[in-house]
Formats: structure tokens, sequence, C-alpha cells
């Protein structure tokens, strides 16, 4: 009987393959009349609606790259879309070729290993999408039926835009196919429904069936070079993007977890090509962002590495490898790359700059540098200043275009970024180019000698936290920068309504609430350095600087404009985030490393009581009983109990902390009640009846 199913079983498996044999045209019966065939690396046929690609048969077993990108449409111009990425082209029998996508979680990077063979043999890959072949040309290449993927479906690439709705499939058509020296690509015209509201009065949401109007979009096929595998590893010192996998070559007995970095082949320059229809007058702040890098490429080795040139009529956008433009639908910068999943290269990238967004950083810039720059204080929306941080926006993102964690130099007012020595550091680490052959692991260790020569143990670029070391007079930059921020506040109307032209406040409101909203976050910095790294005397300053800006603040942060005309009431901003900055004071991290600081044998530390002493001689002004209390030193006093009785009722898991924190909360509550009695101030007294009855009301609670 087990004979018998087996015999049907192969019988039933010929038979499915002969049939998929019988539905393979020959080429005579495929190429129709009026069928039209676009020569190139990948032969395309058309014949009227349908459209075919052509996979010679020397490029099974090669890698291609599938991606897409709007070209325009709902105001995107050349926007990035989620596409197929790199796959492997495989032929399993004469009828199917696949499009295989293989994992490499788990590798051997040793060619040489012993392992390599029954690795390979057991590393088995899925076969990937499969696609019926439909003919074989002349020159014995699969033909393939694309239409589909091409026209309506998002299978080779997808968007995903709450303002782009529905497609209309019966209006999509392909409206060219273009063959270039590495692929082709096939632009298509698709129809999306639109939100009603936005296009209520567009002619093109009248005309067009159902509301739809246009999306143009490419896709382009590209075949991969042929050529050995560039991987650099990484080193967690260096901030690069990365790739994570298991090795089996490193140790005999177990796996490795290691990492690779992403980072462009750099054999030939990177052009990135600007779009025509971006502004003139941003393109040569775009073109120094950019070659700002080339400082730190030329110190690596590589000259001329990065160029930038405006795209003229026969370039097509999709087809480059890196494309920036400028459109009106989403406001800031958007950077995107793909890289290839085995050896980290990345294949192309595309920086988009949504209109609008440089009023905000405009806004920005006047608050945290109106005071010591001129420029934004006399006008606004200074040309000058705009264009120096577009340039400093993208310097920034070329750092992460070009596989950088993130760019460590930072630009201080009415000062363009640099690409400083960290930063020429790291771009050597990952794109120094090494004489002969060598493997990776080679090259690492040599890399790592470079490390330990030029990066001395007090120094690292990056640290596995996230975390960069610090060496700045931290209370000192906070201080200055609330100082400054006060200054401009305080003349906000005049620097917003020049020659007193004034509309209904609407302007100056949403200034004004950045600026308090900026001043809690710098006071929430301040927070930050009790309990951190920094020495005790750092975290001593913190609170004595929190009392001086906050508790006892002499200067307040408040436009008379504003408060005269109500415009905003400045402390219903306010207040929110200094809640957060007391439930950062007094979170249980906080409180564990200030009483890990107690132990510290030298007793030179910032511990738990020393925190408590400061936040009590400036909040409650040490409970002295004859000091005046402001209404609004009462409703920061009561936002501080709140976050406390917060955190004691988050805090279960953590019971030594929730325990030290209760024994404070009744020492709090026997001072407040001796001041209900003794306190100068009525208001004052009736106020700390009102703590001690919210206390008493935990209390009871949790008993």
């Amino acid at each position: 009987m087990n004979k018998r199913k087996y015999v049907i079983f192969i019988l039933l498996c010929m038979t499915t393959w002969l049939q998929a044999q019988d539905s393979v045209k020959t080429f005579d019966e495929f190429f129709v009349t009026g069928m039209k065939k676009i020569e190139g690396v990948f032969p395309v046929y058309v014949a009227e609606k349908e459209v075919y690609l052509e996979i010679p048969g020397e490029y099974i077993g090669r890698e291609i790259e599938v991606r897409g990108q709007i070209d325009r449409g709902f105001d995107l111009l050349n926007r990035p879309v989620t596409g197929l990425g790199v796959v492997r082209i495989m032929s399993p029998d004469k009828a199917t070729i696949c499009f295989q996508k293989p994992f490499y979680t788990e590798r051997i990077l040793d060619e040489k290993s012993v392992y390599q063979q029954s690795f390979s043999l057991s590393n088995i890959q899925p076969a990937g999408d499969s696609y019926p072949v439909v003919a074989y040309s002349k020159e014995q290449g699969a033909i393939i039926r694309i239409t589909e993927y091409l026209v309506n479906g998002n299978d080779w690439f997808s968007y995903n835009h709450t303002f782009i709705r529905s497609l209309v499939p019966e209006l999509s058509e392909l409206t060219k196919i273009h063959p270039f020296e590495e692929g082709v690509s096939f632009t298509v015209r698709r129809y999306h429904g639109v939100e009603a509201e936005r296009y209520m009065f567009s002619s093109s949401a009248i005309i067009l069936p159902e509301g739809s109007i246009p999306l143009e979009v490419t896709c382009v096929v590209r075949l991969l070079p042929q050529k050995k595998d560039q991987i650099r590893l990484a080193d967690h010192r260096i901030p690069y993007q990365t790739l994570t996998f298991k090795d089996y070559s490193q140790d005999p007995y177990c796996m490795v977890e290691d990492s690779l970095i992403l980072r462009w082949d750099m054999s030939q320059p990177l052009t990135f090509y600007v779009d025509t229809l971006f502004p003139k007058e941003y393109f040569q702040a775009v073109k120094e962002g950019v070659e700002a890098w080339n400082t730190a490429f030329h110190k690596a080795g590589i000259h001329d590495a990065l160029q930038v040139r405006y795209a003229d009529r026969k370039i097509i956008p999709a087809e480059q490898r890196a494309f920036i433009s400028y459109d009106l639908r989403i406001p800031g910068i958007k950077s995107d790359f793909i890289c290839h999943p085995r050896t980290g290269e990345i294949l192309s990238c595309r920086l988009n700059i949504g209109h609008g967004f440089l009023k905000g950083k405009l806004d920005d810039y006047l608050l945290s540098c109106g005071a010591s720059d001129s420029r934004i204080l006399a006008d606004r929306y200074s040309k000058e200043v705009e264009k120096e941080l577009l340039q400093n926006e993208i310097t920034e993102e070329i750092g992460y275009l070009l596989g950088l964690r993130r760019s460590l130099s930072k630009s201080s007012c009415g000062k363009t970024l640099k690409v400083g020595d960290d930063d020429c550091r790291t771009i050597y680490f990952g794109y120094h180019p090494f004489k002969g052959d060598q493997n990776c692991y080679d090259e690492r260790e040599k890399l790592r000698q470079w490390i330990e020569h030029n990066l001395p143990d007090h120094i690292r670029l990056f640290q596995p936290s996230g975390k960069e070391n610090s060496n700045s007079s931290f209370p000192e930059d906070y201080t200055v920068k609330i100082s400054d921020l006060q200054t401009v506040v305080s003349r906000l109307d005049k620097i917003v309504y020049k020659g007193k032209k004034y509309d209904k406040g609407s302007s100056l409101t949403d200034i004004y609430r950045k600026a308090i909203r900026l001043y809690g976050s710098y006071l929430m910095e301040m927070a930050k350095v009790v309990g951190s790294s920094q020495p005790a005397d750092a975290q001593r300053q913190a609170m004595l600087d929190l009392d001086n800006y906050l508790f006892h603040s002499v200067k307040k942060m408040e436009c008379t404009y504003v408060k005269e005309n109500l415009l905003e009431t400045r402390n219903n901003l306010l207040y929110p985030e200094l809640a957060k900055l007391f439930k950062q004071l007094l979170s249980v991290k906080t409180i564990s490393a200030l009483r890990l600081q107690a132990l510290q044998s030298d007793r030179k530390g910032y511990d738990d009581i020393d925190f408590f002493r400061d936040l009590y001689k400036g909040l409650f002004n040490g409970f002295d009983p004859q000091s005046a209390v402001s209404y609004e030193q009462m409703d920061i006093q009561l936002i501080c109990l709140e976050a406390w009785l917060d955190i004691m009722q988050e805090a279960t898991e953590h019971n030594s902390i929730k325990k030290r924190l209760t024994n404070e909360l009744h020492s709090l509550h026997d001072r407040l009640e001796e001041l209900s009695t003794t306190h100068s101030q009525r208001e004052v007294r009736d106020m700390y009846i009102l703590l001690l009855r919210r206390m008493d009301q935990y209390f009871r609670a949790v008993s």
C-alpha cells in the first residue's frame, strides 16, 4: 500500500511538472503581431497593456535590486517607497523564475573555513516569490509577465500615506519604459482617491472619475554587479548603523554575535543629483552641506568623494543612486536608503525636503540664538540664517545617509555645522581603503589598532548605551541658555510684530508657546544632572540652578504683551513640563543612583540626603516660617507632591526605594504640619493644610 501511494505521488508530481512545461509557449507563439521589444540589460516586451520582462540565462543566480519611488503627485516629488529590495534570481525548473530573499542572520565569513560546505548544505534558503515563465526568447532568456506588479499590485513597491486613498485600478497605465546601463525602469500613472476636504475645490477632483487624482510612480529593476563582497566589521566605539549576524567561523566551538557597518562603495564618486524644481536660492546651501563631508573623506584617503549636480532633463531621478528633492506636502527633512542585506553596502538613497519646515527651524533658532545673533532679531525670516540652517540640516542628514549613526559635531549660534575631528575619524574607520587582498577580520584588527592609537581611553566616539561622554560645563551652558531665552521672550512682541503691525495674536502665541516649552526642556536638562555620572559639584550646582531659575527666579520667563492681552497663560504651558521634571528628580532611577553614591567610601559623592536637603531648601525655603512664599511657588510645591505620590504608587517592584521615599514623605509631612500653624502667611498655612490632607489620604490608602 505504501509503495502504491509513493508511486501515485511521483506520478502526480510528474503530471504537474509536465503541465507546467506545456504552459511555456514557444517564442513564435509568444511574440504576436503588434508586440514591441525594448532592448536592454533586461529586455522588455509590450503587447497592448501587457508587459513582460526577460531574464537572460546568464543572470540566473545573480542579484538584482527592485525599488520604487513616487515621482510626482499629491504635492510629492521623488519620494521613496517601500520596495522589494535585493533579491537573487533563481530558476528551480524551466517553467519558473523565483526572486529569492536569502537570510543572512547566520554566516561563515571565513571563505577558507572547513565548515563552509556543510554550512551551505544545511543552511537551505526558501525559494522566494515565483513567477511562471511564459516563453523563452531566441537567446534562451526566460520571459515572465509583470503587468500586475507594475500597474495595480503592491508586491514590487508599495506606499502608505494617509492622504493617498484607495487605488482606482482601471485607470492605471504604464507610461514609460526606459532601459539604462544597469537595468530598466518602468513609470506608471496610477489614480487614487483623495481627502475630500483638501481637494474640495480642485478641478482634478471634480473632473476625474470618483474624485481621483494621478500619482506617477517609477519602479527600477537594477542588476547588481558581480564583485567580491566588501564587508567591514563594526566596532562598538565607532557610531555606524549596523547589520547584526551570528558568525560560526570565529570560534570553533560556538557562534559569535557580530555586526558589520552600512557604507557606500566609494570606488567611484557618489553624485547627489538635485531636482530641477528645487528652489535655486537654496542650491548652494545644499551643495555646501553635502560637500562638507569631503574633508573627512580626503583625510580617509578618498578625494572628491561626494559631488552635487543639478539633474538635467536626461536624468531620470528613480534610476540615480542619490537624489535630493523639494516638495510641498510633508514639511521637514526625510532621508532614506536601501542597503544590501549581506554586505551592508548602501545601494541608493533619497533626501527629501518638505516645504515649510524652515519656518519652524527659524523660530527655534530665534529662541535659542536670538540673544547672540542680531541677524534673526532684525529679521525673523532672515534669508542668510535660513540658508545656514538648511545647510546644517543637510550636513546632518548626509552623515546618516553615509551610514553614521549620528553626526558628532555641533554648530553654535551663527555658524555653519562643521565636520569635526570626531567625524573625520568615523569616516576613516568606515571608508579608508586598504591595499592588498585582506579579509574583513584582518581589516578590523588593523582598524582596532588604529582606534587604540587615535582614541585614548578617556575619549570614546560612541558608547553602547548610546550616551555621549560629556566634558562640558553643563550647568553654565543651561543657565546661559535660560538667560538668553529670557532676553528674547521679554521682547518677543517687538521681534514678531515689526512696525507695530499686529494680527490677532496667533503668530506671537505660537512662538510664545514654543518658548515656554523650551524653557521647560532646559529645566529638565538641569534636573537630569542629579543622579547622573556628573561630579558631585555639578549635581549640587544643578539643584542650585533650579532654585535660581525656577523656585526663586528673579527674572520671570514672561512677555508683557502676551500677559496683558491674555493671549496665553504661561503656567498652563509650564506646569505640565514641571510635572515631568519632578518625576525625573524623584524617579526610582534617580533615587537609586543617589543612594549608590551615598555608599562611596570617600563620601565625596552627591547622595540622597544632599538631594532632599537642597530640594527642601529651594522649594520649601528650608521650612523657614518667616520666608515669603509666592503663589507660583505654592503651585510648584503642589506639582512636586503630586509627582511624588504618583511615583510611590508606581514603584511597586522597588521596595527599598519606595521605603526611602515613604520615610522622606513622612518627614515632609511633619515639617509641613508644623508650618501649617506657624508660617507667617495665612494663605501658605491654608495651602499646607491642603497638602497634608493629600498626604494623609495617600497614607490611609496604603495602610
